[in-house]
């Protein structure tokens, strides 16, 4: 898989880009390169999933953790773009019901406009060493 950002039309919001597929041999990277956003202070990320082509039982791990940690953090991830294939998993696993799920980038922008600041408690305050690492446990 590969992960490329994209300038996004709307202020505060990240758009990525994902191309191939989502499994177990990349999905740490994901974690990792979605957990470093948030850090960044981009509250919300647009995934464009047109050129992602498949995700395997750990790439849907991690898409719910991913989903997760934002959430928790008052952040918040839009898929757009889905190949019919990654739409058709989601349906099935009842994902669909999880995740704000957009036909366009365009679409998921606009519902993101007025993005949250981000709630991220600070890497190096008291009570850590930072944000859990990509094998942590579903609450990290």
């Amino acid at each position: 898989m590969e992960m490329r950002e994209h300038p996004s039309e709307v202020e505060g919001i990240r758009l990525l880009a994902l191309d191939g597929g989502l499994d177990h041999t990349n999905t740490d990277e994901f974690i990792e390169t979605m957990y470093r956003l948030l850090e960044e202070g981009s509250p919300c990320v647009v995934l464009d999933f047109e050129r992602l082509t498949y995700v395997s039982s750990w790439g849907l791990a991690s898409l719910v953790r991913v989903h997760h940690h934002y959430a928790t953090r008052g952040g918040r991830i839009a898929f757009a773009n889905l190949h019919s294939a990654v739409a058709t998993i989601l349906r099935l696993s009842h994902l669909d019901r999880l995740f704000d799920l957009y036909p366009t980038v365009a679409k998921a922008l606009q519902t993101l406009s007025k993005c949250p600041k981000p709630n991220v408690p600070n890497p190096k305050g008291a009570g850590g060493a930072g944000p859990p690492g990509p094998n942590a446990g579903p609450d990290a």
